[in-house]
């Protein structure tokens, strides 16, 4: 498939309705959704977003014996854990698959659904998900779950980086706040996620460990996380593809596995 690549950043649950004719959507919510989904599919969970707390319950009792997270605690049942990477990767169970409600990352996942191709993004993945874009898509958007009105700085941070990964790959911005949100965000420094409004809702609920896991698993993963009937799962071949790669240079601005804090390069 020849002809302009193109990728454009925008954010919040009800904003997937509008891209739904693209080849591509990328859902990021950093704090947590995004980040306990992929890091579920990581250790072998079947991994399901639900758009509320109630639909999780629901879902959880169609697959049988299911983790149910939720997000927002005043929801939150006995019995269920929070959306929280660490959280999970504390269940000594390994094979319940995941049901995870988050407030408004999972919405976004599930608005997306429809769409041609929905993958889930966060800082974990990113190297691997721009390359899987470059290779089987042409016009992508990358949506940002926003929260309460404002599309919070960890995922301007995330959707900017892909962005710039993208460029680095032959995409252009199909506008100019989508250009200009790469270039204020794509390499601000990660720790500034620290002070910012999702950080510090972490924080007030005791969960400072979620913000030191996020800040610790930088583009560790080569895992693309595509949302395909009802479910969250890798992609077939990834690994694969990751060990070409390795054989030839990595392109200028695709984050590397193993940084600390990944900084792509803007393409002019």
């Amino acid at each position: 498939m020849g002809g302009r690549k193109t990728f454009k950043i925008d954010a919040f649950p009800g904003s997937a309705f509008r891209y739904l004719d693209r080849d591509a959507i990328v859902c990021v919510d950093v704090i947590c959704a995004s980040t306990t989904l992929v890091t579920a599919v990581d250790l072998g969970r079947r991994a399901i977003p639900a758009a509320s707390p109630q639909a999780a319950r629901e879902l959880a009792a169609a697959s049988g014996e299911a983790v149910v997270a939720v997000e927002d605690a005043a929801l939150r049942e006995p019995g269920e854990i929070p959306a929280s990477p660490v959280a999970l990767t504390r269940l000594t169970d390994a094979e319940s698959p995941l049901v995870l409600a988050g407030r408004w990352g999972t919405e976004l996942m599930v608005n997306a659904a429809p769409a041609r191709a929905v993958y889930v993004a966060c800082f974990r993945n990113i190297r691997a998900t721009v390359r899987h874009l470059a290779r089987h898509h042409h016009r992508v958007v990358i949506l940002g779950a926003g929260a309460d009105g404002d599309f919070r700085c960890e995922d301007q941070m995330a959707t900017a980086r892909l962005g710039a990964g993208l460029m680095n790959l032959g995409f252009t911005s199909e506008e100019p706040s989508t250009a200009g949100l790469v270039e204020r965000w794509a390499e601000i420094d990660l720790s500034v996620m620290t002070w910012g409004k999702s950080a510090a809702e972490l924080k007030r609920e005791g969960r400072e460990d979620d913000l030191d896991f996020i800040l610790r698993h930088l583009d560790d993963l080569d895992l693309v996380c595509r949302y395909q009937a009802g479910a969250v799962s890798a992609v077939a071949g990834v690994e694969e593809a990751a060990a070409r790669s390795a054989r030839n240079p990595v392109p200028p601005g695709v984050p590397g596995v193993g940084s600390v804090s990944p900084a792509p390069s803007i393409a002019p």
